[in-house]
């Protein structure tokens, strides 16, 4: 897969911002319908379109999808607790804007094989007696940008 060439180059902070309000907007300001179907087709698998940015410098519009990988999320996955690590995810990021000196320090680690940025804000939680962990990455292609929602092993995330 080669790196995209027509998308801009985002900063870690934009990157940080993108997935946040897109969090917001897909999961707390939809009617209970739409987020119902959102959660029934991340959990099949699908990419779901969930809006476009704008290059500012071009005006080119480049498509945002939003993916889920559970692969490794343990214990019963359902609703209830994807939109409970969903909350705590937000929860986590707003933790990190409440001081400018926090955001300085935001980390993120990218892979040289897909160009996918993944954002160091891990969100635990337990459910029964499985720690789950929630983070989020941006996997670039040619023409969109995908966020995904990645449960991760637990020892691999600061809890």
């Amino acid at each position: 897969m080669s790196l995209p060439t027509t998308l801009p180059k985002l900063d870690l902070l934009k990157i940080f911002n993108l997935s946040a309000n897109l969090l917001v907007a897909s999961f707390q300001r939809q009617p209970n319908e739409d987020i119902n179907e959102l959660y029934k087709n991340l959990k099949q698998g699908k990419r779901v379109p969930a809006g476009k940015l704008t290059n500012e410098k071009n005006g080119d519009v480049i498509p945002l999808y939003l993916q889920l990988d559970r692969t490794y999320y343990r214990g019963k996955f359902n609703k209830r607790n994807f939109l409970k690590a969903v909350q705590i995810l937000l929860e986590k990021f707003a933790q990190e804007v409440d001081t400018d000196e926090k955001l300085k320090k935001l980390e993120a680690l990218t892979s040289p094989m897909s160009g996918e940025i993944l954002i160091n804000v891990p969100a635990g939680m337990r459910v029964n007696e499985e720690i789950n962990v929630l983070m989020i990455s941006v996997l670039p292609f040619e023409e969109s940008l995908v966020i995904r929602l990645l449960f991760v092993e637990g020892h691999e995330a600061d809890q």
